[in-house]
């Protein structure tokens, strides 16, 4: 049970098998816009609202990927893999399965390619299809 989805004085508690995070493949819970509008502090200085400038480390994988092409010996590249292919290995849903596959090969293309090989998944283009049919 996972006290942090619904509080801390939770004593019904949703079937293991539900997703606990939202948005989610199975039409699960989807989050809600807080209750009370943004702010309630005050500040002395001059704010300004703009867009922040991205430079070539602000992708979501960046750091991932140097932890695994930089800083992972072989050996911890060999376990991280293991641990990889036994959790999606037991995933049924096609589509999902597919969608890990890609977030592992976004970190590494090459942890990705292993990852599809473990699995004994088909390539990208012929899987693409069943990524789109989650149900």
């Amino acid at each position: 049970n996972n006290y942090s989805q619904d509080g801390a004085g939770r004593y019904h508690f949703n079937a293991p098998s539900a997703p606990v995070y939202a948005p989610n493949s199975l039409g699960g819970p989807a989050a809600v816009e807080p209750a009370s509008p943004a702010g309630g502090w005050e500040n002395d200085g001059e704010l300004s609202l703009s867009a922040h400038s991205l430079h070539a480390e602000d992708g979501d994988f960046v750091q991932a990927g140097t932890l695994y092409r930089e800083v992972f010996d072989d050996g911890a590249k060999a376990r991280l893999l293991d641990t990889i292919t036994g959790a999606v290995g037991g995933v049924k849903n096609a589509g999902i399965k597919e969608r890990a596959i890609q977030y592992w090969t976004n970190v590494d293309a090459e942890l990705g390619a292993k990852l599809r090989a473990n699995l004994g998944a088909g390539s990208p283009d012929s899987d693409a299809e069943a990524a789109n049919k989650i149900g």
